[in-house]
C-alpha cells in the first residue's frame, strides 16, 4: 500500500516524514538490540551466532551488528543510568515497601519489587 501511495505522489515532493540519517539509524537499532539482550536475558554472544546474524540481515540488510566488546561497554553504561535514575527515584520517594503493600489501597507509594532472574545467573 505504501508503494503504491509513494507512486501516486511527485518525485520532486518532499515526503512527510523525517529521514533518519545512517549513524542515528544505526544507534537506534544498537538499542534494540541491546534492549532484546536486556528483557530476555540473552547472553552478550548471541550477537555472533549464527542464526541472531541472518535474522537481523533478514529484518535490516544495511545493519552491521555491534560487537560483544562494544554491548558490553553499551550495558555497563546503561547499567549507570539506570543505577542512577533509581538511586535519584529512591531518594526521592516518600515510603518505599517491599511485597505487600502497606496502608490504604488508593495511597501512591513507590514499590520496589524484586526483579525476576535470568536463568543461569
Amino acid at each position: 500500500m505504501l508503494r503504491h501511495y509513494r507512486a501516486s505522489r511527485h518525485e520532486n515532493e518532499v515526503p512527510d516524514t523525517p529521514s533518519i540519517d545512517a549513524a542515528s539509524s544505526k544507534q537506534v537499532l544498537d538499542e534494540v538490540v541491546l534492549n532484546v539482550m536486556v528483557k530476555d536475558c540473552q547472553p552478550l554472544s548471541i550477537v555472533e551466532s549464527e542464526g541472531f546474524r541472518e535474522l537481523i540481515q533478514g529484518l535490516q540488510p544495511s545493519y552491521v551488528l555491534p560487537t560483544r566488546k562494544t554491548i558490553k561497554q553499551m550495558l555497563a553504561k546503561k547499567y549507570e543510568e539506570e543505577r542512577e535514575r533509581v538511586k535519584k527515584e529512591v531518594q526521592q520517594a516518600v515510603a518505599i515497601t517491599f511485597g505487600h503493600r502497606s496502608g490504604q489501597a488508593d495511597q501512591k507509594t513507590p514499590q520496589l519489587m524484586p526483579s525476576r532472574r535470568c536463568r543461569g545467573t
